[in-house]
């Protein structure tokens, strides 16, 4: 259900005058067009016109009133002239559009197709946005079934990789202010009343939703933080409402509008104003390094009295409000998980570390197979460092998981093995966790174990992670905007793949199931396995050969076991020692260990 705003932007069922609506709506993108009294959103580019309606109302036959203003001489719709009449509207199937002619005051004449979404719809103006400084735009938000926010927000371009001009469906920040340039808040989709908004257009993410779905399993996933008892509502990650989105009269496609990660979601404690006393802190890793590992510190402690600290930015309290800030929950815990004995680890890591948090996310980051998350963006907040030092994580930028390839060079990994010797100079988890593992603190090993098998029960089975995917793509087929998004890239000029949503879910269903079956059998278990037993029939023997030559000759997606070498390729390499096993002429691994029960 979508909640109506605030009144002072609502605009519904309200005459406007033609100027003020070339300023508003014209200038974000809009077509001079509502259909009963609703925005259409227009790219004349493309030839696309697109009205939000409800669901009740989606796809079905019936009488609408077309009104514009002093630009548009005359609209045929269907081939029917709106002359001021209520017209008849066919039933659409999702991706039909109606055709329309618009003759403009100017004497052009403008031609579209006129589709229907049961999504929301933004609208901004982006012609001056840039990456650095904040630009005030007009901003719409078209909604199905409640008044539309006409609002304006200083808005700017966000991201890393895909920050730059070759991207089409590049990411914002959006942040909304009031007449006089102050900070407004607005609710937006019966989530939070918050002037601080994400759009995020899965750039690079060929299925486009990795990111929406991958975070909502976290938030349905997660242990609360440590002082949840103190803050019940406190979130480690974002919500959030796939919509469609217009750019300087250009059809971006689907993008996520969620919520900001900030100290307001995590529920941190305040800066106080009248001591100047820290108390709530919060840090963003924005890249991989030792540090952001915790696996070195620096040789001087750090002063405070730069935004950064290796490549954890400062986020509260803000740099340029708060400054020196501090930095010693970061460095104390990077100190202890580099430098500290096995005994001294074990007795204070649970007072620096929100434990259960951490088990949750390693059993997270392994599902997802999420290498872009170990070290970088993840943000680490402090709830109040002057009652407990203690750190605990939120998640952010999930695109490349469950299957898309971190390094965007071919979108559509085989892989479904942990990344492991990825980068010679880092370790490829959190040394915390490392040590925590080797260690086995607080049988830490047998509580991963415990939490993995309650959650598989749950959130994690493999048809309800199937499910995620698949509800989410149906919702985007059923109101024609998979179709769009299709029709609109392709090919991806950033991906340089055919953008096909329903193919996309085919892989990631697939994936899915292989992926799990390997944690299953080589992760998350204390199991011994028949080395060579690729088809998992507890034998060795010519079915596994010829399951193997399968996955050869077929170039299906191989399974983890049919990597027997463990090279991350299928290949006659693993034919032949499968081979060599059957006549037992060696073994180069012993029998009963598993390749896979330790995070290396």
């Amino acid at each position: 259900m979508y909640l109506p705003y605030a009144k002072n932007v609502s605009m519904k069922n309200k005459r406007v005058p033609a100027l003020l609506f070339l300023l508003v709506a014209g200038v974000a993108c809009f077509g001079q067009i509502m259909m009963n009294g609703k925005r259409v959103a227009a790219d004349w580019q493309h030839g696309l016109l697109l009205c939000p309606v409800a669901e009740v109302d989606y796809g079905v036959a019936r009488r609408v009133l077309f009104t514009h203003d002093s630009t548009v001489v005359a609209l045929t719709v269907d081939g029917v002239p709106c002359d001021g009449d209520s017209v008849a509207l066919r039933s659409l199937a999702p991706g039909e559009r109606l055709d329309v002619l618009a003759q403009m005051a100017d004497g052009s004449t403008r031609t579209a197709g006129l589709q229907f979404t049961t999504l929301p719809i933004v609208a901004f103006d982006g012609t001056t946005i840039n990456k650095t400084t904040y630009v005030i735009v007009p901003f719409t938000v078209m909604l199905p079934d409640a008044d539309d926010l006409v609002a304006r927000a200083k808005v700017r371009y966000r991201g890393s990789l895909i920050n730059n001009e070759t991207v089409v469906k590049r990411a914002f920040h959006v942040k909304f202010v009031d007449d006089n340039d102050e900070k407004m808040d607005v609710k937006l989709f019966g989530l939070r009343n918050d002037n601080n908004w994400i759009l995020d257009g899965g750039a690079a993410d060929l299925l486009r939703i990795r990111n929406r779905v991958a975070t909502d399993l976290w938030l349905d996933m997660a242990t609360k933080p440590y002082y949840s008892a103190d803050e019940p509502n406190a979130r480690s990650g974002v919500r959030g409402q796939m919509v469609e989105a217009f750019v300087s009269g250009d059809y971006r496609g689907i993008y996520n509008m969620s919520e900001a990660l900030d100290r307001k979601q995590m529920k941190l404690t305040k800066y106080d104003t009248t001591t100047l006393e820290i108390h709530g802190q919060l840090w963003k890793a924005g890249d991989r390094s030792r540090v952001t590992l915790f696996d070195s510190v620096p040789p001087v402690k750090p002063t405070g009295r730069t935004e950064r600290y290796n490549y954890f930015e400062t986020k509260y309290p803000e740099f340029d409000e708060v400054s020196p800030t501090n930095y010693d929950a970061l460095y104390n815990l990077g100190l202890l998980s580099w430098r500290a004995s096995d005994a001294n680890f074990a007795a204070q890591i649970g007072d620096l570390l929100d434990v259960p948090v951490i088990i949750d996310y390693y059993i997270f980051l392994e599902t997802l197979l999420a290498f872009d998350n170990q070290g970088k963006n993840i943000y680490w907040g402090c709830h109040d460092r002057t009652v407990n030092p203690k750190l605990t994580l939120g998640v952010w930028d999930l695109d490349t998981s469950f299957g898309n390839d971190w390094r965007n060079t071919s979108p559509h990994s085989v892989r479904v093995q942990p990344w492991h010797g990825v980068f010679a100079d880092f370790v490829n988890h959190h040394r915390f966790l490392l040590r925590l593992k080797e260690l086995d603190v607080d049988n830490f090993n047998a509580r991963v174990l415990e939490r993995y098998a309650e959650l598989r029960e749950g959130v994690l089975d493999t048809d309800a992670l199937i499910d995620r995917f698949t509800q989410a793509v149906e919702r985007l087929n059923q109101c024609g905007a998979a179709q769009r998004e299709a029709q609109r890239f392709n090919p991806d000029p950033w991906l340089r793949q055919p953008i096909d949503l329903n193919s996309e879910l085919q892989y990631v269903t697939q994936w899915i199931k292989l992926h799990m079956d390997y944690l299953d059998d080589f992760v998350f278990t204390t199991e011994h396995y028949r080395y060579g037993d690729v088809n998992k029939d507890n034998r060795v023997d010519v079915l596994d050969i010829n399951t193997l030559l399968n996955m050869m000759l077929y170039n299906k997606m191989a399974t983890a076991r049919g990597d027997v070498n463990h090279d991350q390729v299928i290949d006659v390499d693993d034919l032949n020692i499968v081979v060599n096993i059957i006549l037992e002429l060696g073994n180069p691994v012993d029998p009963g260990t598993p390749l896979d029960t330790r995070c290396q």
